[in-house]
């Protein structure tokens, strides 16, 4: 969509002339105002436009990363002539393409170049198929072999076969200790996924009939339900979207299992800060009956022979929490929310529009690794098929799900407000959320930034109104044929949707930029620590929930986790995710802004960032629950991995 012009301009050419003035005289594209004044000041233009491919080298330093866990510096200073004969290749590979590119320029080159690829790869298919006609019978023999092992897997897997895939990578620190209810009930406010857990408000829901009785043996006789829900102590964490959920089949020769379960934490009675989560009770599935118990956190000096169910138990919560995080927390959630805006700035913001200015950097490689996930990662039989509960179109449905406003719509996404409506923003009955008390510091920094850098250019509401182009950008967000996000928007008295206000703006902002940095990075690097030890966080389950009370067996805890390919599969991907860290929160490109105005409101925010470093180490070191997640130097600007 064109900006629209000034209303009360006469003449069609007159408004020609001050679109021209105002493109020639600034860096946007038109007079937003009614009286022709522009909105923004003065800026030079940009003396010439970069020639180098500076986002293939970029990919180059992901890429570098992602396969020695070092920057590209280190790779190339590691002294090694392979890693210099690497770096050198990728360095012609870039070469290449920027010629490639600029050969490509002229529409008959481009005929002829697609012309060769095209009868290129028709010769190599017909080739290969020559080929692979004498190899079917060995193929698949190949294949029934690795069916028949996989439907009757060895006997002799067991917590040392898990460490032993780590043969390179660093064992997490959580393989010692996930099988404590205290890392079990922590990862719900400090784990990759610390967004399911809310507060019990009125009643527990009749689908999961705890009795007071079963409650009391975790919690001790001095306590109640009804007292721990008075108070504000009751939380709990349920799966309910996952219950229709239909179970992979992918690979062959795997029965998989994906389980919907509900999860009940309180916190300890009284006012010391150091109070946390203690798990009460689980139950496997949604609807109660005599097969879907409601298992309890076994007494103090329980033997480990009779801890299997309530390990299980917790497996499965595990299992329902991994699915939820991947496809609702971090792929919808951020890759496929955020991608809708990129392109929206894309489109209808002009080059150097201030809102432009700002978001851009914010979604440096976001398009690139959401590319890289649908071609590599949810394709059909691609990663999240093979380790994922369900098939890859239920996976996908979820990952959409997030994107049309589960659980939250684009204003009620605004981080207090979520706290908010989860009931968890009582820090006096519920001091130990890690991820609550740190993401407010970093969404209270990008507010002020971002409510700093708007000032600048939106002196009142009326110039966020005539603002056309933003105009058009939250149409094209909403829209059918755009980015269809739900519950973004303001009403105005006339009843219009748009961007009415500086307020309502500088909030929106504030949670794309912190979607697109500090929420991803919430929900990202968990992942080497938390998920690649497959025992913690299995993202499939290989087995019924259990149906009893009864005593389970170590045999059959161990035939729910993962076979060891898919463990292995799981370790290598969530360990790679989570050890990419390229570029820094409030890092922007060097002269990135040309107006100097904003280099004050910006060096404050940087320094706001150093503090908020500082005070969260402090945090670590006398709150119960360790978490360094949301330290600003560990924070990426953007979705880039």
């Amino acid at each position: 969509m064109k900006p629209s012009l000034p209303q009360n301009d006469p003449q069609p050419d007159q408004r020609s002339q001050a679109l021209e003035a105002a493109r020639t005289q600034y860096q946007w594209s038109y007079y937003p105002n009614q009286d022709g004044i522009a909105m923004v000041q003065e800026l030079p233009l940009p003396e010439e436009l970069p020639t180098q491919p500076q986002w293939l080298l970029d990919v180059i330093t992901v890429i570098t990363i992602v396969f020695s866990n070092r920057a590209i510096e280190d790779f190339v200073a590691g002294g090694s002539g392979f890693n210099l004969f690497v770096y050198g290749v990728m360095i012609w590979i870039v070469r290449f393409i920027d010629w490639l590119g600029q050969f490509l320029e002229k529409t008959q080159r481009q005929k002829l170049f697609f012309w060769f690829v095209e009868r290129a790869a028709s010769f190599l298919r017909w080739r290969l198929q020559r080929k692979e006609a004498p190899k079917q019978e060995i193929n698949r023999g190949k294949q029934n072999l690795m069916v028949h092992q996989r439907q009757n897997p060895p006997n002799q897997v067991d917590f040392q076969t898990y460490q032993e895939l780590f043969e390179v990578i660093h064992l997490p620190c959580i393989s010692h200790r996930f099988q404590q209810d205290r890392v079990f009930a922590a990862q719900r406010v400090a784990g990759p996924n610390p967004l399911v857990i809310q507060r019990v408000k009125t009643q527990l829901p009749e689908k999961f009939p705890l009795t007071e009785d079963q409650y009391r043996a975790v919690m001790g006789e001095a306590d109640s339900l009804a007292q721990a829900i008075a108070e504000n102590r009751l939380y709990i964490a349920d799966y309910e979207v996952l219950k229709d959920i239909q179970a992979g089949t992918f690979p062959e020769g795997y029965r998989k299992y994906i389980y919907a379960p509900i999860a009940l934490f309180a916190v300890e009675p009284g006012t010391h800060k150091t109070r946390s989560l203690v798990p009460v009770a689980i139950q496997c599935q949604q609807t109660p009956s005599a097969n879907n118990p409601i298992f309890t956190t076994p007494p103090p000096g329980t033997p480990q022979h009779q801890q299997w169910s309530w390990l299980m138990a917790k497996t499965i919560v595990q299992i329902a929490d991994g699915n939820y995080h991947q496809l609702i927390s971090h792929l919808g959630g951020t890759h496929l929310f955020i991608e809708a805006f990129a392109i929206a700035t894309q489109r209808q913001l002009a080059p150097n529009h201030p809102l432009g200015l700002l978001l851009r950097p914010h979604f440096e490689g976001t398009l690139l690794i959401n590319w890289a996930a649908k071609n590599f990662l949810i394709d059909d039989e691609g990663t999240v098929d093979a380790v994922l509960g369900g098939t890859i179109e239920e996976s996908r449905g979820l990952a959409a799900k997030a994107v049309r406003g589960y659980p939250f719509g684009f204003n009620d996404l605004m981080l207090p407000k979520t706290f908010e409506l989860r009931g968890v923003d009582d820090v006096t009955q519920f001091p130990d959320y890690p991820y609550r008390d740190d993401g407010l510091l970093i969404w209270q920094a990008i507010h002020q930034w971002v409510s700093d850098y708007l000032s600048l250019y939106y002196h009142n509401d009326q110039d966020v109104i005539n603002d056309a182009e933003l105009q058009h950008w939250l149409q094209d967000l909403i829209s059918s044929d755009g980015g269809r996000i739900t519950g973004i928007g303001e009403m105005s008295e006339s009843n219009t949707l748009g961007i009415h206000t500086k307020q309502y703006l500088t909030e929106a902002v504030t949670l794309i930029i912190f979607t697109s940095s500090a929420q991803h990075a919430a929900v990202n690097f968990p992942q080497a620590s938390d998920m690649s030890y497959v025992p913690n966080m299995p993202l499939a389950g290989y087995q019924p929930a259990p149906t009893t009370e009864r005593e389970m067996t170590e045999g059959e805890y161990f035939n729910l986790l993962p076979p060891i390919p898919q463990a292995e599969l799981q370790m290598n991907t969530t360990y790679a995710l989570g050890s990419v860290y390229y570029t820094k929160l409030g890092h922007y490109p060097e002269d990135h802004f040309a107006d100097e105005q904003v280099q004050q409101p910006l060096q404050a925010f940087q320094n706001r960032l150093q503090e908020i470093e500082t005070i969260i180490n402090d945090r670590n070191e006398v709150r119960p629950t360790f978490y360094n997640v949301l330290s600003p130097s560990r924070i990426p600007q953007s979705i880039n991995i």
